[in-house]
């Protein structure tokens, strides 16, 4: 999966606009995220293949398979879902278990910077959830983006996890 260094620049570009877009917004366009998918369904066919490529599209739909059951109860917004997938284009397979523990590790470092940053209502539902989650083996519904609640901007830790990921790989 080693990609030379100049070759990695579209992510990079594409995930800065989705983490400046997340901050701002709480969204990631389609844009960003299709950008994403593309590019690194073109890098990987000319740098290493069809075969490559085509391993980059089952990658990505390996991380919608994992993520759609947290999209479908709330866990977890949709444009997330799509610029994780679109980085796991990127990363393939033989790197997604790095890809999936960093961006994991990272976004719950990203979660508690959002609880401590949050004002205390927000704390008491935030306890509430973690408790029902814990107790009852299932994640609680949570409406999401409503007014006074914080959102955890994950294009931030997709991007931390998909350094970790090609890290990892040049390492080896």
């Amino acid at each position: 999966m080693t990609l030379p260094i100049p070759h990695l620049a579209p992510l990079a570009l594409g995930l800065a606009a989705g983490i400046v877009w997340d901050l701002r917004h709480r969204r990631i366009p389609n844009a960003v995220s299709g950008f994403v998918f593309v590019a690194g369904l073109v890098v990987r066919g000319i740098d290493q293949g069809a075969l490559a490529a085509l391993t980059g599209v089952g990658a990505a739909a390996l991380v919608v398979a994992a993520l759609y059951r947290p999209w479908l109860m709330g866990g977890i917004g949709g444009g997330d879902v799509k610029l994780a997938a679109a980085t796991g284009a990127w990363v393939g397979f033989g790197q997604l278990p790095w890809f999936a523990l960093a961006t994991a590790a990272a976004g719950g470092a990203v979660a508690l910077v959002c609880y401590a940053l949050a004002r205390g209502p927000a704390r008491a539902d935030i306890r509430a959830n973690l408790t029902v989650a814990v107790l009852h083996n299932e994640l609680p519904s949570v409406p999401s983006h409503r007014a006074g609640h914080i959102s955890v901007p994950y294009a931030l830790a997709i991007a931390c996890g998909a350094g970790v990921a090609f890290w990892v790989a040049a390492s080896a």
